[in-house]
């Protein structure tokens, strides 16, 4: 079992997607390290929140705007996605909003994978429930400050020894965590396309055309 630990990180909340950096690092369902921490820098497009800038941004603007944007790192993302069994976050709300979002924004299908939330595995926790936020919970479980925060790739690693230290400290598995926790699992999936209207159009002229067949039988009839 491939399992795929990411985070992301974005320019402006104001612009839907402007995922600036994805962070991830891929194990095994032991925990061995199949690719180490890496972190992909994006050009967001986009404008920048000042908080951003000044507190959370980790390279040099000019060093980010100058990377490949959403679209020229897709296929890379794709397949990082496609080659794990399961992709692993910590608050996967915003991040799973903003890679529709960024999709959408350059025309690109939405990337199909199943996903587990570790924050929310954290709140159904009986251990720790004073601890919030993803520092706060790999210091509870851990022990241990996690080293680069506000850093996708950081926050990626950090979320592995998260899960690891509850799954160890549970005496499972990955597998037979995500098994006992289906709330904390959702499958992301392109949304089915809507049918033209043009097409519902159609249909009611022929019902009518039908209808219109048949009192005239009727008449004839007569």
């Amino acid at each position: 079992m491939k399992l795929l630990f990411f985070d992301m990180e974005f320019a402006d909340g104001k612009v839907p997607g402007s995922i600036y950096s994805f962070g991830y690092m891929m194990t095994d369902d032991e925990f061995e390290i199949l690719v180490p921490p890496t972190d992909l820098l994006i050009d967001p497009e986009s404008t920048w929140n000042e908080y951003v800038e000044k507190n959370i941004l980790a390279y040099p603007k000019e060093e980010v705007e100058a990377s490949p944007n959403f679209a020229a790192r897709y296929e890379e993302l794709k397949l990082l996605f496609e080659e794990a069994d399961l992709a692993i976050g910590f608050s996967l709300s915003n991040d799973l909003r903003a890679l529709r979002k960024d999709c959408e924004r350059y025309g690109l299908s939405m990337i199909d994978f199943s996903t587990f939330d570790t924050e929310r595995l954290c709140r159904l926790m009986e251990e720790h429930k004073s601890a919030h936020g993803l520092g706060g919970y790999v210091q509870a479980w851990c022990g241990e400050e996690p080293d680069h925060r506000h850093r996708s790739d950081g926050d990626a690693l950090a979320t592995m020894m998260l899960f690891r230290a509850i799954c160890k400290a549970k005496h499972v598995t990955p597998e037979m965590m995500v098994l006992a926790y289906p709330e904390c699992s959702a499958a992301y999936k392109e949304p089915p396309k809507k049918k033209s209207p043009k097409g519902r159009r159609v249909r009611k002229k022929r019902g009518k055309q039908t209808r219109e067949k048949k009192t005239e039988s009727s008449a004839t009839a007569v």
